[in-house]
């Protein structure tokens, strides 16, 4: 439970409390007041028993309450940042392995085969940055790919001579939980890949 709202059970549950030792003494209360806090608080706890705004318990068995289970919130920070060695030979298509891993929060990318699986629906952020080398008129063009579908793109090089390219982009997206997400080449064509290009992604929200 979230504890913001163990606090605020905590504040009224304390002003009740209060409320209750100066009635025994006598003391006059603001009787209004704390019906008002009572209320609050049997809808804040309907609310995370039940999913509804409406639970009465006055009169109401808890055997009767239609219990749905307290919602679980996210503790555990998901984010994970790697990079790559050199890496030449490969081809259009091709899924990076960044394999050199930095940052791995819950585990959930593989530097083996270069896939981030979602642990849960969320907005996800990811960022990667390209060193590339390329010859001629080669492509060093690459792809973020969520399941396959394509989310955003890097292309450099394309000039006459032989020159080090370093291409960014960040993206953030709706990812569901257990979808695949990685980095593809795209245009590709002998292309050397130089150490320190890097992949990154982190957990902004769950939805």
């Amino acid at each position: 439970m979230s504890p913001n709202i163990w606090f605020g059970f905590l504040f009224i549950y304390c002003n009740i409390a209060y409320a209750q030792k100066t009635t025994n003494n006598s003391d006059q209360i603001n009787m209004p007041d704390l019906q008002n806090r009572v209320s609050l608080l049997e809808k804040a706890v309907g609310k995370i028993l039940t999913g509804k705004d409406d639970l009465k318990f006055g009169n109401t068995s808890a055997l009767k309450i239609p219990y749905q289970g307290i919602p679980a919130f996210n503790t555990t920070p998901v984010a994970f940042s790697a990079r790559s060695g050199d890496t030449s030979g490969i081809s259009n298509g091709f899924i990076l392995k960044f394999n050199t891993v930095l940052t791995n929060l819950g585990n959930h990318y593989n530097p083996t085969d270069g896939i981030f699986i979602a642990p849960v629906h969320g907005l996800y952020m990811f960022h990667w940055t390209m060193n590339c080398y390329t010859s001629g008129s080669n492509h060093c063009g690459t792809s973020l790919r969520v399941n396959s579908a394509l989310k955003g793109q890097i292309y450099s090089g394309e000039d006459g001579s032989g020159y080090h390219h370093t291409g960014s982009n960040t993206v953030i997206v709706e990812v569901q939980a257990g979808q695949h997400v990685w980095i593809q080449t795209t245009s590709w064509s002998n292309v050397r890949i130089y150490t320190w290009s890097s992949f990154a992604g982190c957990l902004l929200s769950m939805l």
